[in-house]
């Protein structure tokens, strides 16, 4: 039998899994963002999650294990900037040499960040399922908690960013009843960055 499951906040006790869930996350959808050796690479996500606020990040919960996280991110409380401590921490971890390809691949990342979301939106952003739970509905889960929390707080619109590239991702909040909306940037970020696309889905209001 199945082991029932449940999401809360994330905890600062989360950080290690988060660290190798996220990896997982940067390792599909970012592919060439971050170099060097693997545990050099877990180590600087770690040092981002460690270094940054937890609120707003959620966390799925099967029987005593976290398979799954995402945030939700509003105009009063926008995602968080990347942690400049951690990107200063990349050449002593895995050298100069990659130190540099990495920091070219967080700016192409920073590059196609969506905008914050206006007033009456959410944006739901680092999704992820551990590679050893997909297929199971935790993304689907997740999902439905991160537009609870959107509607609760009174919003109307949820939105999100895709990497182009990712056709399941992509396919995936289709099926949840997110339309595409364009490109996150126009072709000069675009063709610099990550090519990546906005999805949205208007929220039915909750009470």
């Amino acid at each position: 039998m199945d082991s029932p499951s449940r999401v809360r906040s994330a905890a600062r006790s989360d950080i290690p899994v988060l660290s190798r869930l996220l990896t997982q996350l940067y390792a599909f959808e970012l592919p060439g963002l971050l170099r060097g050796d693997p545990a050099a690479q877990a180590e600087f996500v770690r040092r981002l999650v460690l270094w940054g606020p937890l609120d707003g990040r959620f966390v799925l919960v099967r029987g005593d294990e976290v398979v799954a996280t995402g945030a939700v991110a509003t105009i009063d409380a926008p995602r968080p900037p990347t942690a400049s401590g951690a990107l200063l921490s990349l050449p002593s971890l895995m050298g100069a040499a990659n130190a540099v390809k990495s920091l070219v691949g967080v700016a192409r990342g920073l590059l196609i960040v969506a905008s914050p979301p206006a007033a009456d939106e959410a944006q739901i952003h680092s999704v992820v399922v551990d590679d050893r739970a997909r297929g199971q509905g935790a993304g689907a889960e997740m999902m439905a908690h991160l537009e609870h929390t959107a509607t609760a707080a009174g919003k109307r619109r949820a939105v999100l960013q895709v990497v182009s590239s990712n056709a399941g991702a992509r396919a995936f909040y289709a099926n949840l009843g997110y339309t595409e909306g364009g490109p996150t940037h126009g072709r000069l970020r675009s063709a610099v960055g990550f090519r990546s696309v906005l999805m949205h889905k208007d929220l039915a209001p909750t009470g």
